[in-house]
C-alpha cells in the first residue's frame, strides 16, 4: 500500500493505492488550514480504506512549485510518518501529479499554477505511447503570454491548475483551442501524485526522503521577506534553505505523528 499527499495549494488530497488497485481519496477544498486537517484526513481514509498503518510501504508527497506553506505541512507531515513508519519517501512535481488527471489526453496539457503578480508558473504536458511526456518544464510567464502562446498550437489545449481557473472565462479571447478542464480535474489531486510515483516505486527507487525539498522555481515571496527584515544575516550568508525548514517542519510533527501511528 502506498500513501499519497497533495498540499501544494487549498486543496488538500490525500489517496491510498497499492501496485494494482485504487483504493481511496480525500480531497477537501473546506478553507480550513492544512495543520488543520492534513493528519486528521490520512487518519480517516485510512480507517474507512481498511489500511492499517503498518501496511504502508511508501510514501508520496507534492513537491512544488505551489504555496509555501501547504508544501512546508505537506512535506513535513510525509517525512515525519516516513521516519516513523520507517518506509520510502517520494517527492513529486505538483504538475506531473496534476497532469496524470488527464490519461491518455490527446492534446496539449498546459497546467498553471498561481505565481501571483498576473504571474503563472507554466508545464506543458502530452501523452505519447502510455507516457506522460513533458514538453515545456514549469517556466514563470505572465498568464496573458502563457495564454497567447498556447492559442498559437495548431491543436487542442486543456488547462488546469489553480493559475487559470479563475481565469476560464476569458479564454475565448484568446482562441478556440484553449478549454478549461471540466471541474474535478482542475485541480492538484493526491490520486495524480501516486501514480506519478508509483513507477518509481515498483522499480524500488531510492528512498528519497533526505531530499525532498519544495520546487519553486523562483524565491517565495516568504524569503523575499526575510532577506529584507536581516540584510545582515543576508550579508553574512547566514539565510535558511527550504531543506531545513521542512526538515524543522518534520521535527516539529515527530511527536504528534508518533502518537498518530
Amino acid at each position: 500500500m502506498y500513501l499519497g499527499i497533495e498540499t501544494s495549494s487549498a486543496v488538500s488530497s490525500v489517496a491510498v493505492m497499492d501496485e494494482q488497485r485504487f483504493i481511496g481519496e480525500l480531497t477537501v477544498q473546506a478553507g480550513l488550514t492544512h495543520s488543520e486537517q492534513l493528519v486528521p484526513h490520512i487518519d480517516l481514509l485510512l480507517k474507512q480504506s481498511g489500511v492499517a498503518k503498518t501496511a504502508l510501504k511508501g510514501i508520496t508527497v507534492s513537491i512544488g512549485p505551489g504555496s509555501f506553506t501547504g508544501l512546508r505541512i505537506g512535506m513535513g507531515t510525509a517525512k515525519a510518518l516516513a521516519y516513523a513508519l520507517n518506509i520510502p519517501l517520494m517527492g513529486v512535481m505538483t504538475m506531473d501529479g496534476l497532469a496524470h488527471n488527464f490519461w491518455q489526453f490527446s492534446g496539449v496539457l498546459a497546467v498553471m499554477v498561481d505565481a501571483q503578480k498576473k504571474n503563472v508558473y507554466e508545464g506543458r504536458y502530452r501523452w505519447a505511447a502510455g507516457q506522460l511526456v513533458c514538453e515545456q518544464a514549469p517556466t514563470v510567464k505572465t498568464r496573458d503570454e502563457a495564454l497567447k502562446a498556447l492559442a498559437e498550437l495548431n491543436e487542442p489545449v486543456i488547462l488546469a491548475g489553480d493559475g487559470i481557473i479563475k481565469f476560464g472565462h476569458i479564454l475565448a479571447d484568446y482562441g478556440t483551442n484553449l478549454k478549461l478542464a471540466p471541474m474535478p480535474l482542475r485541480i492538484p489531486k493526491a490520486s495524480g501524485v501516486l501514480l506519478a510515483a508509483l513507477p518509481r516505486f515498483m522499480a524500488n527507487a531510492p528512498d528519497e526522503a533526505s531530499e525532498v525539498v519544495p520546487y519553486y522555481i523562483r524565491r517565495s515571496e516568504a524569503e523575499v521577506v526575510w532577506d529584507a527584515k536581516h540584510p545582515e544575516l543576508v550579508a553574512q550568508g547566514k539565510v535558511p534553505n527550504p531543506s531545513v525548514v521542512v526538515t524543522e517542519a518534520a521535527g516539529a510533527l515527530q511527536d504528534e505523528v508518533k502518537g498518530y501511528v
